[in-house]
């Protein structure tokens, strides 16, 4: 053991504010963008930010606006909830006091998709009234608007319903409340022996149901509208794929003058040194925001080449690119790009997509090509959609037909893994047993 002084090298990377700052705000949207730059702006003194502009259609180069435009009209009114829409409903009807308190309570109880989980017992007890009240007013919202409100099983809700389109009958009563779980799954077979009734008759109940909505108060809730802004808009101009990065974005954001020109003044020190603190904030900002403009700009330009083909032909045509493949062309790390794709949207002829969904992984073709999973998932679609419906194709019989017919090599559990992304059902409950 001995004490002394030793030097020794190392490398150490140190993550800065500024640096820390700089990747946060690659990675925002132009909404969080806004906010961060409201905050600063309240921070920093130096900071003058305008709010952006109302968003307009992209017209080539230049947004244009119309002074005519009556932004106010475009402001929606305000949504009117469950309660407010079966209470508006109670007191038109004809009702004594104690009916009145116990129709108010029964919508009071009622949960915002529409059903009631409470007992009746248990609201008889908290309202101080019978049992047999408490069901009359029951009775009653449930022949309120919408359909199907005050329901306490999914099964009623949907017997409710059946009954407000007069097709309710005690046949059906029988399957929805005791054969429900082997209806849903399509053991038809099962229940046409138990129930004496043909399975064109259960194929006609399902189709039916499936256009009755199982959660009548869904339309009254209130839910936080998001509006996506695109960052780039996508053309064809003679034949070329041209973007435009939306201008309307780009944050207003300037230095104060007036707090500028008190750099100058040196008599104050602790004031000097405040604003000089101020000001180099700002500019690392301003510099942050440059860098962010020229890391999307480098990747729009680079997606504009890679699927060039998806611009112009379609979401089919979507070429297998991966991230790390943009990064050593943008000269940028993979996790970069990662950050830089967040919440990012590009607007195209075909619609509106985000970002991220340009990269697919690749799938092997047997002619030693390579294509996306975006394309072997439009080809599930395809065939599921032009398959005999009595006879639907299985996950392994779908695989099968991908390699005969489309030189796509998948196994039979990424066929199912696939078909669950696109929502699409297994082929037991795909199955129609009488053609439509």
């Amino acid at each position: 053991m001995e004490i002394g002084l030793f030097q020794q090298q190392s490398l150490k990377l140190t993550m800065s504010k500024e640096l820390s700052q700089a990747i946060s705000l690659l990675q925002y949207s132009s909404m969080d963008i806004v906010a961060f730059l409201h905050e600063q702006a309240l921070q920093n003194p130096l900071i003058d930010f305008s709010e952006l502009p109302v968003y307009t259609s992209h017209n080539q180069k230049n947004h244009a606006t119309s002074d005519s435009t009556d932004y106010m009209s475009s402001i929606p009114a305000p949504k009117e909830t469950l309660y407010e829409h079966l209470m508006n409903q109670s007191a038109l009807l004809k009702l004594d006091e104690c009916e009145q308190a116990a129709v108010e309570f029964v919508i009071h109880s009622l949960d915002d998709a529409g059903y009631l989980h409470d007992e009746l017992i248990i609201l008889a007890n908290q309202l101080g009234q019978g049992q047999e009240q408490v069901e009359k007013a029951l009775q009653l919202v449930q022949q309120m608007d919408p359909a199907g409100v005050g329901a306490r099983s999914l099964q009623e809700c949907l017997m409710l319903q059946l009954k407000r389109n007069n097709q309710w009958t005690e046949k059906i009563e029988q399957i929805l409340t005791h054969h429900f779980e082997e209806f849903a799954y399509k053991k038809w077979m099962k229940i046409s022996k138990l129930c004496q009734i043909s399975l064109e008759a259960l194929q006609q109940l399902h189709e039916q149901i499936k256009k009755l909505n199982p959660r009548p108060g869904s339309f009254y809730m209130k839910s936080n509208e998001r509006f996506i802004v695109p960052d780039f808009i996508v053309k064809i101009e003679d034949g070329n794929v041209v973007a435009y990065a939306n201008e309307d974005l780009e944050p207003r954001l300037s230095v104060n003058e007036q707090y500028k020109l008190q750099l100058k003044n040196r008599q104050n020190q602790e004031m000097f040194s405040y604003l000089q603190e101020k000001y180099r904030e700002f500019q690392w900002i301003m510099k942050s925001l440059h860098t962010r403009k020229d890391t999307l700009n480098a990747l729009m330009n680079t997606l504009l080449v890679e699927q060039e083909a998806f611009f112009k032909k379609g979401p089919s045509y979507l070429k297998p690119l991966t991230m790390k493949e943009v990064a050593e062309q943008t000269s940028v790390h993979e996790s970069t790009i990662s950050r830089a794709t967040r919440h990012k949207y590009i607007q195209t002829p075909f619609g509106t997509f985000s970002m991220k969904s340009f990269f697919s992984t690749s799938i092997q073709l047997g002619n030693n090509e390579a294509t996306s999973t975006t394309h072997v998932k439009e080809l599930l679609k395809k065939l599921v959609s032009e398959e005999n419906k009595q006879r639907p194709l299985s996950d392994q019989q779908l695989a099968n037909v991908l390699q005969s017919n489309y030189n796509v090599t998948i196994s039979r559990r990424t066929v199912a893994k696939y078909r669950d992304q696109l929502n699409v059902l297994p082929s037991s409950q795909r199955k129609l047993f009488v053609t439509q």
